[in-house]
């Protein structure tokens, strides 16, 4: 019992402070949650995220003090500069995330993979005990394979570290500074910043996240375990195109041409 006590304190050692995340330095983006185009699209560098998650964890039986977790959520993105949903369409998210940590060292934890997908909602029930918490219910606008996880400082930040999903993307929802649509761009990038803190899950938190999107329940009733916890996660999200890097051969191209035109000038 003390060794399971001490895998959940570690976990909400992550970040028991609630204060609003120091934003991440990004690059500006487009968003219309409504998807009718970049006409709409609001300009942003990063979005606040809430929600809440369930974690799982399985301590190794043979190193003492290693674990392995799986944490299912929903999050509901906030309007800019705002802790209110987007009007008319709020956005809202669901994950899964897996990885790793250590007892005597939170700072050890690692997402190692997990999926994110973003939704637009018209009905406004994120929150409710509308099926899976109102979290995937709406349409569907892109998919995100996360490939990194770390603890960021001593506050306890989590950044999470996510690569697009090649042909998820619906056109008319998210569009670079330029206003160029992602649907079209390949290499796309998202960024989570979280801190969480652990709390005792309601009824739409059991019924929706827990027995829903985890499905951690039998009979549709949650077991109690003492190898779980519930989080509420408050932060912030940013998402970019990112340039392909340039492959050697085109290097040594360029470095041709570069070559050839001072030979012409000599």
């Amino acid at each position: 019992m003390r060794t399971l006590n001490r895998i959940k304190l570690g976990l909400s050692l992550l970040a028991i402070a609630f204060s609003t995340p120091s934003a991440l330095a990004a690059s500006d983006w487009r968003i219309n949650p409504q998807g009718n185009g970049v006409t709409d699209a609001s300009t942003v560098s990063t979005l606040g995220v809430g929600g809440v998650g369930y974690i799982q964890i399985q301590p190794d039986a043979l190193t003492p003090g290693q674990y392995s977790f799986i944490e299912h959520g929903a999050y509901q993105a906030y309007a800019p500069n705002s802790t209110a949903p987007f009007p008319g369409h709020e956005i809202t998210i669901t994950y899964s995330v897996l990885g790793t940590s250590n007892l005597g060292d939170p700072a050890a934890l690692r997402m190692t993979g997990g999926r994110i997908d973003l939704y637009s909602d018209a009905g406004g029930d994120f929150g409710t005990y509308a099926p899976n918490y109102g979290a995937d219910n709406g349409t569907h606008f892109g998919s995100f394979n996360i490939v990194s996880g770390y603890v960021a400082n001593r506050q306890g930040q989590v950044i999470v570290n996510a690569q697009g999903i090649s042909g998820s993307f619906a056109p008319g929802f998210l569009f670079n500074s330029d206003g160029v649509d992602l649907a079209n761009l390949p290499n796309i990038q998202l960024q989570l910043a979280l801190y969480n803190q652990q709390i005792q899950p309601d009824g739409p938190i059991i019924a929706g996240v827990i027995c829903g999107i985890a499905n951690a329940c039998a009979a549709n009733r949650l077991a109690q375990s003492q190898t779980s916890l519930t989080v509420q996660d408050t932060g912030s999200v940013s998402i970019s195109a990112v340039p392909e890097p340039l492959a050697p051969a085109m290097w040594l191209l360029g470095l041709g041409l570069i070559g050839g035109i001072a030979r012409r000038r000599r």
